[in-house]
C-alpha cells in the first residue's frame, strides 16, 4: 500500500547499489512532481545515477493526494510489470539487471520535502 501527499513514493527491484537498479515511480494528481494534474506511474531504470524511462502510465482521477493504493512491482526473468490495484498498467522486458535487492525511494529535498508513506508491505 502507498500514498504520498506532495511528492513521489517508488517500489525499487534489483538494485545493485544507490546507483543501478530498477525503480516504479507513483505519483497522483495534485502533486507538484504531477506536472499538469496528472497522475503517473513510471518504470525507470536508473544505471550510473541516471534514471531513463522504460515505461509511462498518466491518467488524470488514477490517485489523488494522500489516498492509499495498492502498489505492486515485479520482476520474473527478463518480465517487469506494475500493477495498480491489482490491474496491470506497466509491463517491458529489460535484461540489464536479472538480480539485486528490493527497496523503497521516498523522493524530495530540503525546500520540496515529500511525506510518502508505505503500509502492508510484502515480498515473495
Amino acid at each position: 500500500m502507498v500514498s504520498t501527499t506532495n511528492r513521489e513514493a517508488s517500489l525499487a527491484l534489483r538494485m545493485q547499489d544507490a546507483d543501478n537498479g530498477y525503480l516504479a515511480a507513483f505519483v497522483p494528481d495534485g502533486t507538484p512532481a504531477a506536472r499538469g494534474d496528472t497522475s503517473k506511474i513510471t518504470l525507470l531504470k536508473r544505471t550510473s545515477g541516471e534514471e531513463r524511462e522504460l515505461a509511462i502510465f498518466k491518467r488524470r482521477g488514477l490517485s489523488a493526494p494522500g489516498q492509499v493504493e495498492k502498489f505492486t512491482f515485479s520482476a520474473k526473468g527478463r518480465r517487469l510489470e506494475v500493477r495498480l490495484n491489482d490491474v496491470t498498467i506497466l509491463k517491458t522486458n529489460d535484461t540489464t539487471f536479472a538480480s539485486g535487492f528490493i527497496g523503497l525511494r521516498v523522493y524530495g529535498w530540503g525546500d520540496v520535502p515529500c511525506d510518502g508513506t508505505f503500509s502492508n508491505l510484502t515480498v515473495h
